[in-house]
């Protein structure tokens, strides 16, 4: 059985941010998992950073207070940051930057089709991902956790750096300064890639709960990552119910049912286990999100 150390997983080293990522099937529980984890590793006394990729995520909710766009601190947390990813807020703020760089270089004429041109759906892909690398890349905090969108978009948009690569690598430089921006992406897309695949950088867990769906399509995501050369380092496993808890003939049931996903989970995946119990009452606002997380990482900063 891979034991799960923290330290190892969770925290930064040698001197390095890390990005800690929960991805998995919609509505198996990674926005909860991220804040639990985030509250304990920034009490810990790590500057942190949460983020939420996803559009349908409710970490407002969870914390019980706002999180918008912009950057702020979590209230009644020490050390922790909160951010969300507004899809539409990010597009507008893209094409504005884009427009304003060209200005000054753009004809009218020039300037009104590249307008038109950023009215394409790609614009918004564009633009989140240029957030999404935005705070990959913010040294200011010692550890950064991204709350994704459930598996397809996650894989999606984590493709992104390389496929950008690849068509920074086919650009036509014409002069200096085309060459320079072309140095410029590429190193930018280079070192996102590099951070990605190092596990000493970017930790990458899987959310599920223990039933059959959630774990075959984390396992087959898993698996996709894997040809970019990006591996998962630990399992969550949500929703687990205690067994010294389990008297009534149902609940025994499932309980045996959880067990026998679980022991899947650990030989398909062969990584630390992180086991989130199901508790009596909805894991919403600070003091209860902190009762979560001491039952599961209570020895997380220790030593």
């Amino acid at each position: 059985m891979n034991m799960f150390q923290p330290e190892k997983i969770l925290l930064p080293s040698n001197g390095h941010s890390r990005a800690l990522f929960f991805a998995g099937k919609g509505g198996v529980g990674k926005t909860t998992v991220s804040s639990v984890v985030a509250l304990r590793l920034a009490e810990c006394g790590y500057r942190t950073l949460l983020v939420t990729t996803d559009p349908a995520a409710h970490i407002g909710e969870v914390f019980e207070q706002p999180v918008t766009d912009e950057i702020q601190a979590v209230m009644g947390v020490k050390n922790l940051f909160a951010v969300r990813i507004d899809a539409k807020a990010a597009t507008e703020e893209y094409k504005k930057s884009i427009l304003e760089d060209a200005q000054p270089r753009y004809s009218a004429e020039m300037l009104a089709a590249l307008a038109e041109e950023l009215e394409s759906p790609c614009t918004e892909e564009m633009a989140a991902f240029d957030k999404f690398s935005q705070f990959l890349t913010d040294e200011s905090f010692q550890i950064t956790v991204f709350d994704t969108a459930p598996t397809g978009h996650t894989l999606r948009l984590l493709q992104l750096p390389f496929d950008y690569s690849q068509q920074v690598g086919l650009m036509v430089a014409t002069n200096q300064e085309s060459l320079g921006l072309k140095e410029k992406t590429k190193t930018r897309f280079e070192a996102m890639i590099a951070k990605l695949r190092d596990p000493a950088r970017t930790t990458f867990a899987f959310v599920m709960y223990p039933e059959s769906t959630p774990v075959i399509e984390a396992y087959r995501a898993k698996l996709d990552l894997e040809k970019a050369d990006i591996y998962t380092q630990f399992v969550v496993a949500n929703l687990v119910l205690p067994a010294e808890r389990c008297s009534h003939p149902f609940f025994k049931k499932r309980s045996e049912m959880q067990k026998k996903h679980l022991a899947d989970i650990e030989k398909k995946f062969a990584v630390p286990v992180l086991e989130m119990p199901l508790f009596e009452q909805e894991v919403i606002g600070v003091d209860r999100l902190r009762q979560a997380a001491d039952s599961v990482l209570r020895d997380c900063c220790e030593g």
